[in-house]
């Protein structure tokens, strides 16, 4: 350890058995009110119970509508239900709207990667090619609205 930190008081240093934090993690209620899923993309949650802005800001901003932002959000909220019935298993309406969810997902998907091509490295291509790193990568917007 430096000396000179240690002398000046620049290094901190915790008490014995300090806590480091005091978290709080707000219940939720069975069947909660729920954003649209692109509105709980831009705020962080699906769940306006635990939208919770970090000192007061709120971001309101909208994102553009185009075909992948529409997928990112329906990838959003299935995993925000996801995580939602990890702890409601017997929230039949929310695993209604996941199933739901998955099938918009997957169709959009499928319609998203015959326009533009493959999402990820996984996706399935008909090439007898490897061409993954050929293809536009889908956050060039512009090169994919050229393809």
């Amino acid at each position: 350890m430096d000396k000179e930190k240690k002398e000046s008081g620049l290094e901190g240093r915790l008490p014995a058995l300090a806590p480091l934090a005091n978290p709080y993690v707000p219940f939720q209620l069975e069947n909660p009110p729920r954003y649209e899923a692109r509105k709980g993309m831009v705020r962080g949650t699906l769940f306006p119970g635990l939208d919770l802005p970090f000192m007061g800001m709120i971001n309101k901003e909208e994102k553009e509508v185009t075909p992948l932002t529409e997928l990112q959000a329906l990838g959003f909220a299935l995993h925000e239900l996801a995580l939602y019935l990890d702890t409601h298993r017997e929230d039949s309406e929310a695993l209604e709207l996941y199933r739901g969810y998955q099938k918009l997902y997957q169709k959009g998907r499928e319609e998203y990667e015959k326009r533009y091509g493959p999402l990820t490295h996984g996706s399935y291509t008909q090439s007898k090619e490897y061409s993954w790193l050929d293809d536009p990568w889908p956050w060039e917007y512009g090169k994919n609205m050229e393809a």
